[in-house]
């Protein structure tokens, strides 16, 4: 390799670090995400750091949280936005994207797609909350779909894979999303002496 070769990826290089960490300064001191929406609304909700856990035989790490509730609880915006996509893919089952806008987009991945005695056979209707298509506009705090284990998730613990991404790479937010269940519990247990939940 010459000289001007080696310059140019050490070029490359030093860009992709500079923005790597603009990224990672800018949403670790973002107001956005301060006033997130826990995104289960259950207070048997249960969830811990599982971020950066090695999955799928060692393949790749884990890039998001999972939340844990009875199948069919309801899944929430955690903030204002659009939504994004709504899709189903066999990893993933269905799934949906909110925009936020600034950068932002949240994901909820594994929805529902069970009836009663009927394993798989719910499809979107049992995922998907009624009124939520392709480019609706959601609230904090509304329902927009339902825990399940669709996808690959099929015969795990109902849940959802919830993930937030700053400029569509995904960031580490057990401590934000620790921070809005804490409110949630709050309002569950003392309602009069809290704001609206779709505050949080």
């Amino acid at each position: 390799m010459n000289l001007k070769s080696l310059f140019a990826v050490s070029f490359f290089i030093t860009l992709f670090f500079i923005a790597s960490h603009e990224v990672q300064a800018r949403y670790k001191y973002d107001p956005f995400l301060d006033n997130l929406v826990f995104p289960v609304k259950h207070i048997k909700s249960h969830f811990y750091d599982d971020w950066g856990e090695i999955r799928g035989n060692g393949n790749r790490t884990h890039e998001g949280l999972d939340i844990k509730a009875p199948k069919g609880s309801k899944v929430v915006a955690i903030a204002d936005g659009r939504v994004n996509t709504i899709a189903y893919t066999e990893a993933s089952g269905y799934y949906i994207a909110i925009d936020h806008g600034d950068g932002w987009l949240s994901l909820y991945v594994h929805l529902n797609d069970d009836l009663v005695g009927d394993d798989n056979l719910g499809g979107r209707k049992t995922a998907i909350a009624e009124g939520i298509y392709l480019m609706s506009e959601v609230v904090a705090g509304q329902t927009i779909g339902y825990v399940g284990n669709s996808g690959n998730a099929e015969g795990t613990v109902p849940h959802i894979h919830f993930e937030i991404r700053y400029k569509n790479k995904p960031i580490q937010v057990y401590d934000y999303i620790l921070e809005s269940w804490k409110r949630f519990d709050k309002y569950i247990r003392f309602p009069l002496k809290t704001i609206s939940y779709s505050k949080f």
